[in-house]
């Protein structure tokens, strides 16, 4: 687990540009892992991680069922082109179909104009606007 998690810190730092830090990747993966409702899968080449995906799912006021949430999704740049996001995609949808999930969704930054055709490509619709705020954390 300790490789999985090296190997997602750089695709994360590298590929979707967040200043995540090992330890803190560590200390959230161990959450997930506690949690039934999130699911990591990882594309390796020769004992590297080259893609992964995280998926988490839940319920939404205006959907019936399940709905599962792509909460990231890189594959290393040298790697890009060639179905390894496709076969991550597919088999997250294997894992919404085989948890009653009917809409998936995801968020993509407004300057990743390659992952917004990627999705486009992958039958998603542009729905709206990702809005975020900060929140200070009390310590």
């Amino acid at each position: 687990m300790a490789d999985d998690i090296t190997g997602i810190n750089k695709l994360l730092n590298n590929e979707l540009e967040k200043e995540v830090s090992a330890d803190e990747l560590n200390a959230t993966v161990s959450d997930m892992m506690g949690d039934e409702n999130y699911r990591i899968f990882v594309a390796e080449h020769n004992n590297e991680i080259v893609g992964f995906i995280g998926v988490h799912f839940g319920v939404a006021f205006e959907n019936k069922g399940k709905v599962m949430r792509i909460i990231a999704l890189a594959v290393k740049e040298s790697y890009q082109h060639q179905g390894i996001g496709t076969e991550l995609l597919e088999a997250a949808e294997k894992c919404a179909a085989q948890n009653e999930a009917s809409v998936i969704g995801v968020n993509s930054g407004l300057q990743r104009v390659n992952a917004h055709s990627f999705y486009e490509k992958q039958k998603f619709v542009k729905k709206g606007y990702s809005f975020t705020k900060n929140i200070e954390l009390a310590e």
